[in-house]
């Protein structure tokens, strides 16, 4: 019985020499990232780190976090921001965000609201910290601007899980998309209602390698969509296909995408400003005589092609093919 309590109390004492260990390493990894971040032109400050959790967990709380994109112009701040992990299983996080955040961009402010914001990443215990799964929710969100324009969804999930060698699935779901006002009011005057239902993504990823933490942002080499979706009203539009990255790492191949209620949704974005008066007659043209094409009675068939470093919406060019390597 001495001997078993002995043991307990060695083990004890270890378990609480390798938290204290682990709290050192806590902030050391801390400022590692901070470091990396400024060779990528991001410009990490925070007012103090704390790590709490003692004897299970390493809580790590950053406070009043800053990152600034210096290239690109984008700034966000909040009040604090958390990082949680198992002292045994440090490999997997847990990233908590305030109620209240804020992003500059362009010249204006945002102020982002939610009732709740984390991301759950789960790694191997590996050199290259290879990803395995990243989770990330978000409820109850509200984004305004200082320059007038708002947006609100109520729910937005995205999960990117690593799959053998370098397959991987990217899949995106927002629930209750609510413009800004001045768009919903333009909508008084159509069918539509002012909220989006659901907006979702299932793509299947080919990487040029597997992900690993310490190796950068993945190079994507092709995207397999599945289903991408959109519901608002009696409007719903599916799109699947295929895209490729060509030598120069733009985007090139077709996604076909079907539009039900075709003819509510133009009259939407004609109400809400998005199509010039002086297209609207020849688009409709150009909507009806695709109209007439479609396999299916009232539906809209539309391939979105992307060759030679350009896209085009059926008929109408989008401009540059964007990069995806």
């Amino acid at each position: 019985m001495r001997a078993l309590v002995w043991i307990v109390a060695i083990l004890g004492v270890l378990w609480c020499g390798w938290w204290f260990v682990g709290e050192r390493g806590a902030e050391k990894a801390v400022a590692m990232v901070m470091d990396q971040a400024a060779v990528r032109g991001l410009a990490v400050r925070h007012a103090g780190v704390e790590v709490a959790g003692f004897p299970n967990r390493f809580d790590v709380t950053l406070t009043e976090p800053r990152v600034e994109d210096v290239t690109h112009g984008v700034t966000w701040s909040a009040p604090f921001a958390q990082i949680l992990t198992l002292s045994y299983a440090p490999w997997n996080l847990i990233a908590a965000l305030p109620d209240d955040q804020t992003i500059s961009l362009q010249g204006q402010e945002v102020a982002l609201k939610s009732t709740r914001m984390q991301g759950s990443l789960f790694t191997r215990p590996l050199p290259s910290v290879p990803l395995k799964r990243l989770d990330l929710v978000a409820e109850g969100v509200s984004l305004r601007s200082d320059l007038g324009w708002s947006l609100g969804v109520g729910s937005a999930n995205a999960a990117l899980i690593a799959g053998e060698g370098t397959q991987a699935q990217l899949a995106l779901r927002m629930l209750d998309l609510v413009p800004d006002q001045a768009l919903t009011a333009a909508l008084a005057t159509t069918d539509l209602p002012g909220t989006v239902e659901r907006l979702s993504l299932l793509a299947d990823l080919t990487l040029r390698a597997p992900i690993a933490l310490m190796d950068g942002a993945p190079q994507v080499e092709a995207v397999d969509l599945r289903e991408a979706l959109v519901t608002w009203g009696s409007v719903k539009v599916k799109g699947e296909g295929r895209l490729v990255a060509d030598a120069q790492g733009q985007a090139e191949g077709t996604i076909t995408f079907t539009v039900q209620g075709w003819r509510e949704a133009l009259t939407a974005a004609e109400a809400m400003g998005l199509v010039p008066a002086r297209f609207q007659v020849a688009l409709r043209s150009v909507a009806e005589n695709l109209a007439v094409q479609s396999k299916v009675q009232g539906q809209l068939d539309l391939p979105l092609v992307a060759r030679n470093g350009r896209m085009m919406l059926g008929p109408i060019p989008l401009g540059a093919a964007p990069l995806l390597r």
